[in-house]
Order: structure tokens, then C-alpha cells, then sequence
């Protein structure tokens, strides 16, 4: 059974640091070359970044406050259940 998403809100450029609609939960697809995502503080102290591929997608878990930065990349927030 393939994973289940439940998107929030909608997807967004991540091009610039952007926290997502404060979700805790975010999907970010790739859609250019590989490149670098970036997480941060909402002071914009970088505490994690990794390397999305070509059409990849990750989800990622962060604080609402935090934001993601990534060229070429699209992130949607999603539910979380936890």
C-alpha cells in the first residue's frame, strides 16, 4: 500500500526561506536539477540541510516556525497525526 498524504494547504516555491503555513509536516518536491534543501530556525540559523534529487520528493518533519529553502523546489504542508 503506497503511503497516504493529506495536504493542507497549498503548494508553494521554496525558492526563499518559507515556513510552510506552519505546518509540521511538509512534502517538497524537486523539479530542476539536484540541489541542496535547506532547514532552518525562524531566526535563519541553517540546522539540517539535504540533498533532493531530479523529481524526488521528501516529507520532512519540522517546528511551524522553521523554514525550508530550496532552488527549484515546490513544498505543500500536510497533516500530522502523531
Amino acid at each position: 500500500m503506497a503511503n497516504a498524504l493529506k495536504p493542507i494547504g497549498a503548494e508553494r516555491s521554496i525558492g526563499s526561506a518559507n515556513n510552510v503555513a506552519s505546518a509540521k509536516l511538509a512534502r517538497v518536491i524537486n523539479t530542476g536539477a539536484a540541489a541542496v534543501m535547506n532547514l532552518a530556525y525562524a531566526n535563519s540559523t541553517v540546522y539540517a540541510n539535504i540533498t533532493v534529487t531530479n523529481t524526488e520528493y521528501v516529507v520532512v518533519e519540522k517546528q511551524p516556525t522553521d523554514t525550508l529553502t530550496g532552488a527549484n523546489m515546490l513544498a505543500a504542508p500536510l497533516a500530522y497525526n502523531h
